[in-house]
């Protein structure tokens, strides 16, 4: 799907419930269990700074709303009509950006890993939960992991893979097995720095809110226990303001928790559409 500068790709896999995977069409079929498509149909769909972007892009036209644009495009595309969007981590935020601004079009909203304040926050947050909860061991892989990745070896990589290198370093960091290596989830995705700035730029101030009674749809909340980048207790002053939301922490999962673990992901997951759409909110 071509937008403005940018290749979109998506696959569809599964069959079921219409749901939008927002972020890489690469990265995050992976990152989800072959029994999720026994019940939904998933369609992953690329954002710009995972997408092959070409010589006519102009990063001074991508906002936010170029993305929620870009995501409504793609639901036309792959012909769904109304949908449960999805996405993981900051592109968690970007799916419900995308239900306030189609609520006719979302039925439901998830979001994974996600934070609900802005990027300092988040940040200072998560070094102060690593300080107190990280174990020493956890600790300890991180030292050796960024020990085997010397300055020298980072400048001597192009900008993209000195960014994957970093993010798998910091595996102690996202993943519940302090000793998970990511690399294989990254392989063959391509990455954009500059609209990467661009795209973090948005939660430069960000600040998690909507208005129940234009954007209806319920909102899933799942979060790891082990996330030390996104720690749970951010959503701890948050959620009393919000209605309609269902929040759930994963004692074994850090940043991924349907990756980490699947099943109790997927249950939690059809338990709530079944009680949604039994109680007629949606």
């Amino acid at each position: 799907m071509s937008v403005d500068g940018a290749t979109l790709r998506y696959v569809i896999e599964g069959s079921g419930i219409p749901t939008l995977v927002i972020g890489s069409a690469i990265y995050y079929p992976r990152t989800f269990s072959q029994q999720l498509r026994e019940a939904f149909r998933l369609a992953f769909v690329d954002v710009r700074h995972f997408a092959e972007i070409d010589a006519s892009c102009t990063l001074d036209n991508i906002t936010l709303d170029t993305y929620t644009d870009d995501i409504e495009q793609a639901r036309a595309k792959v012909g769904f009509e109304r949908v449960v969007v999805v996405g993981h981590s900051h592109h968690g935020n970007l799916a419900l950006e995308y239900a306030k601004r189609y609520p006719a079009a979302v039925s439901h909203t998830v979001l994974i890993g996600s934070p609900p304040c802005d990027l300092k926050t988040t940040i200072e947050a998560g070094n102060a939960y690593w300080s107190e909860h990280a174990s020493e061991a956890r600790k300890a892989a991180l030292r050796d992991n960024w020990a085997a990745l010397s300055s020298e070896i980072l400048e001597a990589m192009p900008t993209e893979d000195a960014y994957v290198a970093q993010y798998v370093a910091d595996g102690p960091k996202y993943w519940y097995d302090h000793n998970y290596n990511a690399s294989s989830l990254w392989q063959g995705v391509p990455v954009n720095m500059d609209i990467i700035r661009v795209f973090r730029d948005f939660f430069a101030d960000y600040e998690l809110s909507w208005n129940p009674e234009r954007m209806r749809a319920p909102v899933l909340v799942i979060v790891g226990r082990h996330d030390y980048v996104v720690p749970h207790s951010l959503w701890k002053e948050v959620l009393p303001k919000l209605r309609n939301v269902t929040f759930s922490v994963f004692d074994r999962s850090g940043h991924a928790p349907q990756l980490e673990e699947p099943e109790l992901f997927n249950r939690v997951l059809l338990e709530w559409i079944g009680r949604s759409s039994a109680l007629g909110v949606v």
